[in-house]
């Protein structure tokens, strides 16, 4: 009677925790669970039958064999994985879109026009460019101001021209 009082009572709460805790927990959940009561009970085997462990000698003659049967378990797996993904023996090929060829002609036109618009793009900043400095010395040189040392009031507010900052 000792064992079966203590044995109905885990029995019962066993019972208990299946139909009420279990239908609750995530597939997560109880994938850490059954890992970390797969280690306890692993941990618990050898515990109880270390010197059986330690005397075996069984396995030594296996050995040998080990690495044919890991490169054998390695081909079967990638056999196994192709007709998985693969269920007819044949690999999908995606069809290619149609994209129509580009003409010499064209190609040319478009790098024709790229260099044009680069070309007039600088000529336009340099004509700005000569056109605001020879302003800016005329204008100097027809109020009569020189090297703008002295009264700035007719330059809004520099002292120096563009040429002295060079």
């Amino acid at each position: 009677m000792e064992f079966f009082i203590p044995g109905l009572f885990i029995f019962l709460i066993a019972i208990a925790i299946s139909f009420l805790i279990v239908p609750r927990a995530t597939p997560l959940i109880a994938a850490v669970l059954s890992i970390v009561f797969l280690t306890f009970g692993v941990y618990q085997h050898y515990k109880m039958f270390a010197s059986e462990y330690r005397l075996s000698t069984w396995q030594d003659r296996l050995k040998d064999y080990a690495p044919a049967i890991m490169i054998i378990a390695v081909i079967l797996f990638i056999i196994y994985g192709i007709f998985a993904f693969f269920t007819r023996g044949s690999v999908p090929v995606p069809t290619m879109p149609n994209v129509p060829p580009v003409s010499p002609q064209s190609a040319m036109n478009t790098v024709a026009t790229s260099v044009n618009k680069v070309v007039n793009s600088v000529s336009n900043t340099v004509s700005n460019v000569v056109n605001t400095v020879s302003n800016t010395v005329m204008g100097n040189a027809n109020n009569g101001k020189g090297n703008n040392r002295g009264n700035n009031k007719g330059n809004n507010g520099l002292s120096r021209s563009f040429l002295e900052t060079l």
